[in-house]
């Protein structure tokens, strides 16, 4: 097999896998955006499997791995059909002392107490916080994730929205004054 080079997305990079004897030699480069801990995952036919954790180097992240072609061959994963990062860790997670919410927002150590159902609150009830704003007759809470990390409120992923406010990422749901979710508003038509 000649040298494979797969790109990486969020954050930007890539991933250089070639055969040397009876090993597969894998070495990873991604932009270090400061925005977390970062894993690398192989992908193939028969799944994925996690290398590591990309480490920060010369003002970018890295990964180097060495494994038996014959192990990557069992699992499925050989030759590789692709390569992805994902975020285990977002840093500035937690919205907590010290750190500015975005304006028009306030800081919701508590989401918990503002779910107006049994099962919504126990969802919340873990969270270690997020964003409050008003709304009408209603709130908005925004609460921090990222495309890959657990998502908060698995009962409510189809009303949320994902959206990003001063370089963090979010799921953002809409709520009644009495905290039961609303739809999110659908977006305007332009041209009409």
């Amino acid at each position: 097999m000649e040298e494979m080079h797969i790109p990486l997305r969020r954050p930007e990079g890539t991933v250089q896998v070639r055969e040397e004897g009876l090993q597969a030699v894998i070495s990873a480069r991604a932009a270090d955006d400061g925005g977390g801990l970062y894993k690398l995952h192989l992908l193939g036919k028969g799944g994925s499997l996690l290398l590591g954790t990309m480490l920060p180097e010369g003002g970018s992240l890295r990964l180097r791995r060495t494994i038996p072609v014959d192990q990557l061959r069992r699992q499925g994963l050989w030759p590789p059909t692709g390569a992805e990062i994902r975020l285990a860790y977002a840093f500035g997670q937690q919205t907590g002392e010290g750190t500015q919410p975005p304006a028009g927002w306030v800081r919701e150590d508590h989401p918990a107490r503002l779910m107006g159902e049994q099962l919504l609150k126990e969802c919340a009830a873990p969270l270690k916080g997020g964003l409050l704003k008003r709304e009408g007759e209603g709130f908005v809470l925004a609460l921090p994730w990222e495309p890959g990390g657990v998502f908060p409120m698995t009962p409510l992923f189809c009303f949320a929205s994902a959206e990003r406010m001063d370089g963090r990422g979010y799921a953002v749901f809409r709520f009644t004054a009495r905290g039961c979710p609303r739809l999110r508003p659908e977006p305007e038509k332009k041209g009409r």
